[in-house]
């Protein structure tokens, strides 16, 4: 006997069926309930990995903290990346403070914002499964692989510049937005400049360009310039738009073929290869996608497919630009990436007809975290040394430091700079400027003249501990100020590394 369905009690088809027509009559309520579960996924998955040491964490906290105080970077801190994530920390710390905290906040925020993006670039091309399984997988592979905050920042702007580009809205319309959101992309990482070219060449190229190509390039240029040039404003009426241009423009410039990396293009090419260990899953199934374009045209449909397809060759040929030096340099593919193995695997795979497209799926997301796990792009197992930290910086307050005294933290420790808020002795303070060949010959003279400063404090790490790139002959110098015009103060032991803390001799009775 067959019972029929209570027409009072509605099935849960129908619900879901409401439920996702409502959302597709609200885009705003469908952004902020996709938002909301990413955001709620991104926060449970960094969790366990909330106090890991990145090697560059401590600088970023730092330049944003001294920013904050009026201290501009590239005049007040040497580096070669745009000033777009020191920038977004310093707003972040006037919440949270100059801390860990700080940047983790940034981090989970804006790898929840490009996860909910692929969720959406899934559906538009019509594989809402595909953006689903990317939107999971992203933040996780951002954490295990990229394995920077700093391209959390540039990895949202960047697929929200090509979410705008693929919308619905009027064509000049969306080249203005995907242009501004490629600027902010651009000023957190030069190398957005290639994901700027691919946006373009879909712009002009859209079907519906046609008599208009000039006022779409206009309008995605102009609000591609925004962000930038309102730096450039900023810093030029602060007088520091020199020290700008010299780090961030043409120090990135140089830097990939210096003599300091001493990489050549073949070899940058076949690094690149060796970096996509960590997702050699991925990374092989996109390429079969590119191989199979016909087949996935086809089962497509009317998508923009090709857009997809020249963003991912553009974000590889970035990694071949910078000669594939760390594997951070694999964030901008991850985003493309994803899309093109869920489609591969679900509309280019005849091999697996026989397989749900969800267990594959799911297959695939199993495989790359594992694989992700297993050959991580940091070590993981790297923690803040809390409590050596607070009694560093104990020893430190209660020596009394005055106004005008300096820090020079020698190779790790950074986070002092914050806890005991006092600057750095000269704009050289990340260890990777100054115990590597990041200068080339230029390294043990800048290390003197840094300690030609007279900083009231000097701290030194556990030695043993080193930077693979760190060089020997930065470490007599050092030793000479050392044990020249410094007395040690306090030994700070953590559960992996140690602090000592030394103090200018005499400097507390001047």
């Amino acid at each position: 006997m067959t019972i029929a369905a209570d027409p009072l009690t509605p099935s849960r088809a129908g619900g879901r069926a409401n439920l996702a027509q409502r959302l597709a009559a609200s885009p705003v309520a469908a952004f902020v309930l996709v938002y909301g579960a990413a955001l709620a996924w991104t926060f449970v998955l960094r969790l366990p990995l909330w106090h890991m040491d990145g090697l560059d964490d401590a600088f970023y906290v730092e330049v944003a903290h001294l920013w904050s105080q009026g201290h501009l970077p590239y005049a007040a801190a040497f580096d070669v990346k745009p000033p777009g994530l020191f920038a977004i920390l310093a707003v972040v710390q006037h919440l949270l403070g100059p801390s860990i905290d700080s940047l983790r906040a940034v981090a989970v925020v804006f790898d929840a914002l490009a996860a909910t993006g692929l969720f959406f670039l899934g559906r538009r091309f019509g594989a809402p499964a595909v953006g689903a399984f990317a939107a999971i997988l992203y933040p996780m592979l951002s954490e295990l692989v990229t394995s920077n905050d700093a391209y959390c920042p540039l990895g949202a702007f960047t697929v929200a510049a090509f979410l705008a580009a693929l919308s619905r809205f009027d064509l000049v319309k969306r080249a203005a937005l995907s242009g501004l959101l490629i600027g902010a992309a651009g000023v957190v990482k030069q190398t957005a400049a290639f994901e700027a070219i691919a946006l373009l060449s879909i712009l002009v190229g859209a079907p519906s360009s046609a008599g208009r190509r000039a006022a779409v390039a206009a309008a995605f240029l102009a609000g591609a310039a925004i962000a930038p040039l309102g730096f450039a404003l900023d810093f030029a009426a602060h007088g520091a738009l020199g020290p700008l241009i010299d780090d961030a423009i043409l120090g990135a410039l140089i830097r990939p073929a210096s003599a300091a990396e001493g990489l050549t293009l073949l070899a940058g090419a076949s690094r690149a290869v060796v970096l996509q260990k960590s997702v050699v899953v991925l990374f092989g199934l996109a390429c079969v996608a590119l191989l199979r374009r016909r087949a996935l045209r086809e089962a497509l449909g009317d998508v923009p497919l090709g857009a997809l397809e020249v963003w991912f060759a553009l974000a590889m040929l970035s990694i071949l630009a910078q000669r594939a030096i760390a594997i951070t340099y694999l964030g901008p593919t991850i985003a493309p990436g994803l899309l093109l193995a869920g489609l591969c695997l679900t509309r280019a795979a005849p091999e697996l007809r026989r397989i749900p497209e969800a267990a594959r799926l799911a297959a695939l997301a199993v495989a790359s975290a594992a694989i992700a796990l297993a050959v991580p792009g940091n070590d993981i197992s790297r923690r803040q040394e809390t409590a050596a930290l607070a009694s560093a910086a104990t020893a430190i307050r209660d020596s009394r430091p005055r106004e005008g005294d300096t820090l020079y933290v020698v190779n790790r420790g950074d986070w002092l700079y914050s806890a005991v808020d006092l600057p750095p002795a000269t704009r050289y303070f990340y260890p990777g400027h100054t115990l590597c060949d990041f200068f080339a010959a230029k390294g043990p003279a800048l290390l003197a003249g840094i300690l030609a400063t007279e900083p009231r404090y000097v701290v030194v790490a556990d030695r043993r501990i080193h930077y693979a790139c760190e060089q020997k002959n930065r470490w007599p110098v050092v030793d000479a100020a050392l044990q020249r015009s410094y007395r040690r103060i306090a030994h700070a032991a953590g559960h992996s590394d140690f602090y000592d803390v030394y103090e200018l001799a005499g400097a507390a009775e001047r």
